[in-house]
């Protein structure tokens, strides 16, 4: 039995594609989805989130097992992101990353297909994304 952590992994990019998060985390069980107040989704070569005080990010929530966060911390850090706990509206923290190594953009397309997966997997509205997407710099 995976020893799961009491709070919440929050995802934003491309780790909100199902499969993506299956192949990293084989434990993770979807726990919900919610808007992040006060952040702002940004795509350079990945996606980021930005404080924003009148933009909201939505998020999925993975149920994930100690050893998880080990896992995505291959992909996502050390000299590119932190891992972090963030505020949830309504009380709670989850774990997250922010960016700390700036990398320009655009993404590449295939990455963009696996963020556009992500957000048709947890249904969120798409105009976030596309809004990323366009002020990034890539085209279609």
């Amino acid at each position: 039995m995976p020893d799961f952590l009491p709070e919440p992994y929050a995802a934003y990019g491309s780790n909100l594609w199902h499969d993506q998060m299956r192949r990293r985390c084989p434990d993770a069980e979807v726990v919900g989805s919610l808007v992040l107040p006060g952040w702002r989704l940004v795509l350079r070569k990945y996606a980021l989130i930005a404080r924003d005080a009148d933009a909201g990010c939505p998020v999925g929530l993975w149920r994930i097992a100690r050893q998880d966060l080990e896992s995505l911390d291959r992909p996502e850090g050390p000299r590119t992101y932190t891992r972090t706990r963030i505020d949830l509206p309504g009380g709670g923290m989850a774990w997250t990353y922010e960016e700390i190594r700036i990398r320009p953009g655009p993404p590449a397309p295939e990455y963009v297909q696996r963020l556009r997966r992500g957000y048709r997997d947890f249904a969120f509205d798409t105009a976030p994304l596309e809004a990323a997407i366009a002020e990034s710099g890539y085209r279609d």
